[in-house]
């Protein structure tokens, strides 16, 4: 059965060639259920889609994936003549398509219910320069063992982000599902949760994922500036679930990164709080995000001020983060024909420190001022079948200079892109 809580893209490195031996062992899983059913075992329950994209752009985008994952359209680079970022472009993706196997009727620890859940696709394992030409490859995207008690919860492996909140999320055709507006990405973790009632208090030590190596210092990447910090970056959320398709909650997220392996460490943070109300004949879901959630697949990160650190020892100090504020709002109607719209706003907002001196900016897209999104889409849903048609119109703004807090500022220049996303799903 198809998992909507499974949507969006992140990386692991390649399985190479051990991938196609995983696939060919999944194939054999419906019959080894069986003999395991009979025997008692464990049970094993495959799923997943087939998801064939075309995707049609009417100018050049910012994107990871190939184009296929959308963030903004790029800046004009000649806004008053000949333009090559002004050029439409036509794609088509089956690369999201993805095999799951859920893991049950396994024996209790420690008085708990046990289950697991692995899940695959076929996105590779990166989309840093190393990794050009690489995207073709089977690659492990979730993989946790769950332990649930009467009233508590503890989750191990690789799961969504809770700033991605899968009670609160966009349920949209595009592979992004609302981001940049909307944090994206998957973390491995420790999540204990709590459930006095309908409460949730959720709990989880995470780590930087893979997919933001690029996310460069002076070559020191993004993995492997927070592992130098040697300290996980921790999530705190109370929600309310409630029995009427009502669901709401709040939280924040922090983390650690030692840029310089000789420096010291320093903190960023983000807070978020989220809505939905969700029934079988409709839904209505709706964030705000505000903080650092660079590594959330998001514009955003921090600077380095030798102005601050006047020793050049890239003490803490000097180091301050670059805000983003984004929200987004969503509502669709369930049933065989299924139309929604999807609206989305992001601006940076720079430090909240001053610059005294020369940066070092470890960001994406600085001198971007904001974006904003409006996507209607129609969904006809037809058994097993899926055909959803979907536009998105992605206004970016960007400015011409950075001001003291290193936010754009100035002169702007607004850039508008218009994606055509058909889109047929098959799932099993």
């Amino acid at each position: 059965m198809y998992d909507m809580d499974a949507i969006g893209i992140q990386t692991l490195p390649s399985w190479g060639s051990f991938g196609s031996l995983i696939v060919a062992l999944l194939l054999l899983i419906p019959g080894a259920a069986v003999a395991q059913e009979a025997d008692e075992g464990p049970k094993l329950e495959v799923n997943g889609f087939i998801k064939s994209e075309y995707l049609y752009d009417t100018r050049q985008v910012v994107t990871a994936r190939n184009e296929d994952f959308l963030l903004y359209p790029v800046e004009d680079a000649n806004p008053d003549g000949d333009d090559a970022t002004d050029t439409d472009n036509l794609s088509g993706f089956q690369l999201f398509s993805r095999i799951g196997l859920g893991i049950g009727d396994l024996p209790e620890a420690l008085g708990a219910d046990v289950t697991g859940y692995m899940e695959a696709d076929f996105f590779g394992p990166g989309t840093v320069p190393d990794d050009v030409g690489q995207e073709n490859i089977f690659r492990l995207r979730r993989a946790f063992a769950n332990m649930v008690w009467e009233n508590r919860e503890v989750k191990f492996g690789l799961e969504w982000s809770p700033l991605f909140t899968l009670g609160a999320y966009p349920h949209t055709v595009a592979t992004e599902a609302g981001a940049p507006y909307n944090p994206f990405g998957r973390q491995p973790m420790v999540k204990f949760t709590l459930k006095p009632g309908n409460l949730r208090l959720v709990g989880i030590t995470s780590w930087q994922f893979d997919a933001f190596r690029e996310a460069d210092f002076q070559g020191t990447n993004g993995l492997d500036q927070q592992q130098q910090s040697a300290l996980p970056g921790l999530h705190g959320h109370i929600q309310y679930d409630g029995d009427n398709g009502f669901f709401a909650g709040a939280g924040g997220y922090v983390r650690w990164l030692r840029p310089v392996a000789t420096g010291e460490r320093f903190a960023l943070g983000a807070g978020t709080a989220y809505v939905a109300y969700d029934t079988d004949a409709f839904a209505v879901r709706a964030k705000g995000i505000y903080g650092s959630t660079r590594d959330h697949v998001m514009p955003g990160g921090y600077i380095y001020d030798a102005g601050a650190d006047p020793n050049g020892e890239f003490v803490s100090d000097a180091f301050s983060q670059l805000n983003t504020a984004s929200g987004w709002f969503e509502i669709e109607k369930k049933g065989t024909v299924a139309p929604g719209l999807f609206l989305g706003y992001l601006t940076a907002l720079g430090s909240s420190e001053t610059v005294q001196g020369s940066v070092i900016a470890a960001t994406r897209t600085p001198d971007l001022k904001s974006v904003f999104d409006i996507s209607p889409r129609l969904a006809l849903n037809y058994g097993a079948l899926r055909f959803a048609f979907e536009m998105q119109f992605t206004n970016a703004t960007y400015a011409a200079a950075l001001d003291e807090n290193y936010a754009p500022s100035g002169d702007t220049d607004d850039v508008l892109n218009v994606r055509s996303n058909f889109t047929v799903f098959l799932f099993f």
